[in-house]
């Protein structure tokens, strides 16, 4: 700068207090506010987690008092459609599965029980009788009433056996083999039988599988002696392939059975007409065995009417099946 024609230099200066001064305040504040805002994030954080997880503790706490006495408790549904709220459905539909299996068996074991009680009545009673002969001569009499009563414990026991094995994955598995179904359905139809009113006739085209014999001559000798029976007068066994498979089928002119039965009839310890007795209408295990029997083969086993009036029951069975694994314990059906 020039000035009175000589050279000056002009030095200003500007205070920086201020600007110190907001960058204290402005410290200040990050050294207070950070902690309280992360505290206070923290506590919505926790706050909101702790809302959350919520219906998990309940399920958590239901699930925990749950006993296989209190298999009709159920967890409580979150209002929230989350994944906890799916988790929940998820574990109620478990929760009744097991409810249902644990109501079957009991059934399962007091129908059983009540079976077994019959015949072991008889046989009491028939000790009883001969033990109070002094003569002994009363025991030539009791002893086929003995025998009768023995082989139906037998009987009972052995259907008893194939169902438990079912239920744990155990249906024993004898020797897979051809097995010709026509050929069964020959021997079945022409099999001795009490004089009666009943006709067994057959109708059979070939029809070859792969599968345990003797597992399969029972499903068929249940069906036939449920049809025989049921019928007034004529049973049809028949046989032939359709779509890849063998179809079995077994029908009777009898009453039939009504729709809303048809399912039910598969179950354990079930006869339709309760006026029947337990010696004409076997133990109510005879279809039930059919069913594992056939699944154990692949196949499936349904009922609807048939064209004769009554009942016809179809049993469908892959005819290239392969053999299933043989189960542990090694089990087997020869006797």
């Amino acid at each position: 700068m020039a000035y009175g024609g000589q050279l000056s230099t002009a030095v200003v200066g500007v205070s920086q207090d201020s600007q110190y001064e907001a960058v204290y305040t402005v410290l200040k504040l990050l050294l207070i506010g950070t902690p309280l805002i992360v505290l206070a994030a923290g506590v919505v954080a926790w706050w909101l987690v702790s809302r959350s997880l919520r219906p998990v503790e309940a399920i958590r706490t239901t699930v925990e008092s749950i006993s296989s006495r209190h298999l009709d408790a159920r967890v409580p549904i979150p209002t929230v459609d989350d994944e906890i709220g799916r988790l929940a459905l998820t574990m109620n539909a478990m929760l009744s599965r097991l409810e249902r299996g644990r109501q079957q068996q009991n059934q399962f074991v007091a129908d059983a029980s009540h079976e077994l009680r019959s015949p072991l009545a008889s046989l009491h009673t028939a000790l009883d009788m001969g033990s109070s002969d002094p003569t002994g001569q009363r025991w030539k009499d009791l002893t086929p009433v003995m025998t009768t009563e023995t082989r139906r414990m037998e009987r009972l026991v052995d259907d008893l056996l194939t169902l438990a094995r079912g239920d744990a994955g155990m249906v024993p598995v004898g020797r897979w083999r051809d097995v010709d179904l026509d050929d069964l359905v020959v021997e079945e139809a022409r099999r001795p039988r009490s004089p009666g009113r009943v006709a067994v006739v057959f109708e059979v085209k070939p029809a070859r599988i792969r599968g345990d014999r003797l597992q399969l001559v029972r499903v068929l000798r249940n069906l036939a002696d449920n049809a025989v029976r049921a019928a007034t007068s004529l049973v049809v066994l028949s046989v032939e392939t359709d779509d890849g498979c063998a179809v079995l089928r077994v029908e009777d002119d009898g009453p039939g059975i009504p729709p809303q039965e048809r399912e039910r009839v598969f179950e354990r310890f079930v006869r339709l007409d309760a006026a029947r007795t337990r010696d004409e209408g076997g133990s109510g295990l005879g279809l039930a065995i059919v069913r594992e029997l056939v699944t154990n083969h692949g196949g499936t086993v349904d009922v609807d009417a048939s064209a004769l009036g009554g009942a016809r029951f179809t049993v469908r069975i892959p005819l290239d099946q392969p053999e299933p694994a043989q189960p542990a314990g090694g089990l087997s059906t020869k006797r």
